[in-house]
């Protein structure tokens, strides 16, 4: 049967090719999470218990979906992931994000779990990059790599933080997909940010924060940005979602320093749900994966497109100018009116 063109593909279209065309081992990494899954759910189950307060009377037809970040400016918050198992997909997978998101213009959030150097991202992408961190690689490593990219001109980088357990796919840790050893964990400390601080002149990201504890902690030790997520769902089961964490997340840093979601992202709308809760931008993780499963760079080009035309029609619908103007005056919640 004829398949459409990439274009006029819906994600779930992209989704069900990506099966397809990604190997086997990789398909089940991408759609793995803890145990009974139970958090990865959560994640989008709170997400569709948020509506629109729609609004047609208005003259919104074209509304601004861009915003400026560690001084870049933007078309999207539809951000890409620092996901380190895109090489399982293919060897040119990390290449064609990074070229996916020269196209579509966004940031780019690289793993230091990601096959490719800190070097080679930048050689192989125009988009902003920010590179993230894991302490269990040790702090020279760590700081080798920070320091790397503040002279290649990154935008900023950061510690993934919430490994103090290794991520699980079901019952079990999968191996590195970086050197294929045994992963492990790494205590969280706010020394470790504070060290990050003093040895680089970038700002510094913490991602992994799920609770107003963490997020003053992060902040309190030198943290300009912060990312609620619980790790795409593989982490710790039954934790809650990270749009459940968000509010308490932003009341708690009170502007101090922008606040992303990641966790979760499958639609332009969900984008607009957490904006209006108070996040800058979102990571958009499984869906990037899919994307350059289903067709490469122009897979990744594709999810980021259609997700910021969503946004774009949400922002219509609800008579909203712009994606920096948006609040939560836009949501009903499950049980209100």
């Amino acid at each position: 049967m004829e398949r459409k063109p990439l274009a006029q593909m819906g994600l779930k279209e992209i989704r069900e090719l990506a099966r397809l065309r990604m190997p086997p081992e990789a398909w089940e990494h991408f759609m793995g999470a803890a145990e009974s899954r139970t958090t990865l759910r959560r994640n989008q189950r709170a997400l569709r218990r948020i509506l629109f307060r729609q609004r047609i009377f208005h003259d919104v037809t074209d509304p601004d979906t861009s915003l400026k970040l560690f001084g870049r400016q933007l078309p999207t918050p539809a951000l890409v992931a620092p996901i380190g198992s895109f090489s399982l997909i293919g060897e040119r997978a990390e290449r064609q994000v990074a070229d996916g998101a020269s196209r579509a213009g966004t940031m780019l959030f690289v793993s230091h779990a990601a096959k490719s150097s800190v070097r080679e991202w930048a050689e192989g992408t125009s988009a902003p990059l920010v590179f993230m961190g894991y302490l269990t690689r040790g702090r020279e490593d760590v700081l080798n790599c920070a320091r790397t990219a503040e002279k290649l001109g990154y935008a900023a980088v950061g510690l993934t933080m919430d490994t103090v357990q290794p991520v699980k796919i079901g019952d079990h840790v999968p191996l590195s997909t970086k050197d294929g050893r045994p992963r492990k964990g790494h205590p969280a400390s706010p020394r470790d940010i504070e060290w990050l601080k003093r040895e680089v002149s970038l700002p510094i990201v913490v991602k992994g924060i799920m609770s107003a504890e963490d997020a003053r902690i992060a902040v309190d030790a030198g943290a300009d940005l912060v990312v609620v997520s619980n790790h795409g769902g593989r982490i710790l089961d039954f934790n809650r979602a990270a749009i459940e964490a968000l509010p308490e997340v932003v009341r708690e840093v009170r502007g101090r320093v922008p606040v992303l979601l990641d966790s979760g992202i499958r639609s332009g709308g969900d984008i607009v749900k957490a904006v209006a809760l108070g996040a800058k931008a979102v990571l958009v993780g499984r869906p990037i994966g899919w994307g350059v499963g289903a067709a490469g760079a122009e897979g990744v080009e594709r999810v980021i497109a259609m997700l910021t035309e969503e946004m774009k029609r949400v922002l219509i619908l609800t008579g909203v100018r712009a994606i920096s103007e948006v609040t939560d005056s836009v949501l009903i919640h499950e049980g209100s009116q």
